[in-house]
């Protein structure tokens, strides 16, 4: 079979359905956790009654400014798979992104039979922040081995992370908002890797594919984004792409700066043209 695009109101759910979503119960114990807080420190005046008052000011405004974070937990498009009793329904906008346009396709849908296999990966990401110092990060994800002709897909994934960001009407003017979260990556075809920051946990999807698809084992990987001067070019600015496309424009800027001596402004344009030229 195809692989099948559509959007995501084009999705039909069932009630046999398992979706896997970001926790919205962890969300509501963190800005419960911050408001708790708020009120322990004034109340003891911990270290001091004026320095409480300043630092859960700090606070509040924090979870203001990042409320986009823990509400969109709360809509619709707070997705990423979809069991079917037919295959799969793999959501590839991150439901931060769901003010773009509702038209775009969206969501891919895998049948059964057109996956060949499926693994957990864990993946260790070296970068460097802006500061120089290398960091290691770790991802875990789950990577579909496709049965099927896979450019479809990889197309529509490389179309989403070079997508623009939406202007909005704001009661202060209009401001455009994209976050760098792409959650569905197709750097290998055919293999499909989606980063796993959902509920339930990786084991529980696998576990439910089994009786349709082969699961192979586990394995664990680490990818060098610190040091690529040894790199030739072409190699070089495919590894800033993947960083961006990763969402970590940060160490793709730094990276940038670092190789060719770009200003941040410079270094900056570089990186969103590699991911236009996807």
């Amino acid at each position: 079979m195809a692989i099948r695009l559509m959007r995501a109101l084009e999705v039909p759910e069932s009630p046999r359905d398992r979706v896997y979503s970001a926790s919205k119960l962890h969300a509501v114990i963190f800005v419960a956790g911050c408001l708790c807080a708020c009120v322990a420190l004034i109340w003891f005046g911990w270290p001091r009654p004026r320095i409480a008052y300043y630092i859960s000011g700090a606070i509040v405004v924090f979870l203001l400014l990042g409320h986009q974070f823990f509400s969109a937990r709360f809509r619709a498009s707070n997705w990423l798979v979809r069991v079917a009793d037919t295959g799969l329904y793999i959501h590839f906008r991150s439901y931060l992104n769901d003010h773009l346009s509702a038209e775009d396709p969206t969501v891919v849908f895998l049948a059964y039979q057109d996956i060949r296999s499926a693994r957990p990966v864990k993946e260790r990401v070296k970068t460097r922040d802006m500061g120089g110092a290398t960091q290691t990060q770790t991802r875990r994800c789950v990577e579909l081995e496709l049965a099927v002709d896979p450019a479809p897909l990889a197309s529509a994934l490389a179309t989403e992370c070079a997508r623009p960001a939406a202007w909005e009407k704001r009661w202060y003017g209009r401001s455009a908002t994209l976050y760098k979260d792409y959650p569905v990556l197709m750097q290998s075809p055919p293999f499909l890797r989606i980063e796993w920051k959902v509920v339930p946990g990786a084991s529980t999807f696998l576990n439910a594919l089994r009786s349709q698809v082969n699961v192979a084992p586990k394995v664990v990987i680490s990818e060098d984004f610190a040091n690529l001067e040894a790199l030739p070019r072409d190699q070089q600015e495919q590894r800033l792409r993947d960083l961006n496309q990763r969402g970590d424009t940060i160490a793709a800027v730094y990276m940038a700066r670092k190789l060719y001596g770009f200003d941040l402004t410079a270094a900056t344009n570089f990186v969103e043209t590699l991911s236009g030229e996807t």
